[in-house]
């Protein structure tokens, strides 16, 4: 499976922090803004792994979740959220997410998971 990791987030800082770190760890990324964004650069790339942001402008991140895993059921998504509220979280997870981290991002968070679900 690709190492390559798409990350979605309609805030440009995030995604820039998320593609910093994960270049320290090794890891090559493709950035999306958007939902939309995101879709295109899944079918252009068909990446393994996906960081989504739940709450983005236009697509949000349930739908591009539903949209990813209808492509391919295999792919590994977990989802970035501002809110740590429950309802979110389990939805996320029925749609098919693996996990999910909140905002602020917390590096001992972000490194854990990137071992536990890419590096493994």
């Amino acid at each position: 499976m690709e190492k390559d990791v798409l990350l979605v987030d309609d805030e440009k800082d995030i995604v820039n922090f998320l593609e910093h770190f994960l270049r320290r760890m090794k890891l090559s990324s493709i950035k999306a803004t958007s939902g939309e964004e995101a879709l295109v650069a899944y079918d252009k790339n068909k990446v393994g792994f996906v960081f989504l942001d739940i709450q983005m402008k236009g697509i949000d991140g349930f739908s591009v979740l539903k949209e990813l895993k209808e492509r391919d059921p295999a792919v590994q998504v977990i989802m970035i959220t501002g809110r740590s509220e429950k309802d979110s979280q389990d939805k996320a997870k029925e749609l098919g997410a693996i996990d999910y981290i909140t905002k602020p991002l917390d590096l001992g968070d972000l490194k854990e998971k990137v071992n536990r679900y890419i590096l493994q």
